[in-house]
C-alpha cells in the first residue's frame, strides 16, 4: 500500500506539472500575450512597461522556468482586473462551487443508485421502461435548457423557489437551502442519470450471479440479498463514476453558475476569459487539476474498502 500510494502521489505530480505547462503555453499559443491582455488602444509605450513589468520581454524558456518556480510556492500571478493574487481569487470561490458540487452530487447518487436498484429489481416491467426513459432523458438534455426550464417553471410561474444568488443559510458560510435546490437538480440530473443507468446494469448482472441464488437458497431475504450483495458487487464500477462526476461536477459548473449567478469558480472563469484575465483562468486550471488527481486517487483507494479482494500492487 506505502508503495502505491507513492506512485500515485508521483503520478498526482506529474498530472498537475503537465496542466501548469499547458496552461502556460496555452497564453503563447493564443498570440502575443501584450496583444490579449492590454486594450486595442494602449499606447507603445503602454505595451512595453507593461511588457517588462511581466517579464514577456525575456525569452520564453526563462519566463516558464519562472512561472513554475513561482507556482511551485504558491504563487500562480496577479489578477490583471483585479491586482489580487489569483490564486486566493480562486479559493474564495471554491466553497461556492464545492457547496453546489456536493449538494448536486448527493441528488445524483441517491435517487441515482436507488432508480438503478429499483429498475433491476423491476426488470421487464413498465416501472423499468419509466426509469430508464427518465435516466435516458436526464443524459439527453441540455444543461443550459433544464436550468432555464427549472427557473421558468419553479421561479416565475409557481414561485416556489429562488431563480438566483447564493442567498444567506442558517449555517453561516453556507448558502440558504432554498437557493441551493434549483442549481443542484440543474447541473446534477446529468449524474443521476448516468448512476442510473450504471447501477441497473451491476445489479442485474450481480442478481444473475452464482453467490446471489446461493444467497437466496440459504434463505436471505430479498432486501438483504440485493443490498448486501448484488449491490455492493456491483458499486466498483459505480464508485468510479460517481469520481468523475464530481471532477465534472466541480469543473463543468460554468454555465450553471452564470445561470443562476452562484458565485462560484465557475462562473469566475467565465468573467476572467471574457474580461481576458488569464492569471485567474490559469490557476483555476491548475486547482481543477489537483482537484481530479487527489478525487481519482480517493475512488482508487475506496476499491479496497469495498472489495477486500482488491491488492494494491
Amino acid at each position: 500500500m506505502a508503495a502505491y500510494l507513492i506512485r500515485r502521489l508521483v503520478l498526482v505530480l506529474v498530472v498537475v506539472w503537465g496542466t501548469a505547462t499547458l496552461a502556460f503555453f496555452l497564453l503563447f499559443l493564443s498570440g502575443d500575450p501584450v496583444n490579449l491582455l492590454l486594450p486595442l488602444d494602449a499606447t507603445p509605450e503602454v505595451r512595453e512597461q507593461f511588457r517588462e513589468a511581466n517579464g514577456f520581454d525575456r525569452p520564453v524558456w526563462q519566463q516558464y522556468l519562472s512561472y513554475m518556480g513561482r507556482a511551485i510556492q504558491g504563487d500562480l500571478g496577479i489578477s490583471l482586473r483585479n491586482q489580487t493574487p489569483a490564486l486566493g481569487l480562486v479559493l474564495e470561490r471554491m466553497p461556492a462551487s464545492m457547496v453546489l458540487a456536493g449538494a448536486a452530487l448527493l441528488f445524483a447518487v441517491i435517487f441515482g443508485v436507488l432508480a438503478g436498484v429499483i429498475a433491476a429489481v423491476r426488470k421487464g416491467t413498465t416501472l423499468e421502461f419509466v426509469v430508464l426513459f427518465f435516466a435516458l432523458l436526464g443524459q439527453s438534455l441540455p444543461v443550459f435548457w433544464l436550468a432555464l426550464m427549472l427557473i421558468l417553471v419553479f421561479g416565475l410561474e409557481l414561485r416556489w423557489l429562488p431563480i438566483s444568488g447564493y442567498g444567506v443559510g442558517p449555517i453561516p458560510g453556507l448558502p440558504a437551502f432554498a437557493n441551493l435546490i434549483l442549481p443542484a437538480l440543474a447541473v446534477g440530473t446529468f449524474s443521476m442519470a448516468a448512476i442510473t443507468r450504471l447501477t441497473r446494469g451491476g445489479v442485474l448482472r450481480e442478481l444473475r450471479s452464482d453467490h446471489v441464488r446461493t444467497a437466496r437458497a440459504k434463505g436471505l431475504g430479498e432486501r438483504a440479498v440485493i443490498y448486501k450483495h448484488a449491490l455492493r458487487n456491483a458499486a466498483i464500477p459505480v464508485v468510479t463514476v460517481i469520481g468523475l462526476q464530481l471532477g465534472n461536477l466541480l469543473s463543468g459548473a460554468v454555465i450553471t453558475e452564470t445561470i443562476f449567478a452562484w458565485p462560484g469558480v465557475g462562473r469566475l472563469v467565465l468573467t476572467a476569459v471574457t474580461q481576458q484575465d488569464f492569471p485567474v483562468v490559469q490557476a483555476a486550471v491548475i486547482v481543477f487539476a489537483v482537484l481530479l488527481a487527489v478525487i481519482n486517487l480517493v475512488v482508487d483507494l475506496l476499491y479496497g474498502v469495498l472489495d477486500p479482494r482488491v491488492r494494491y500492487a
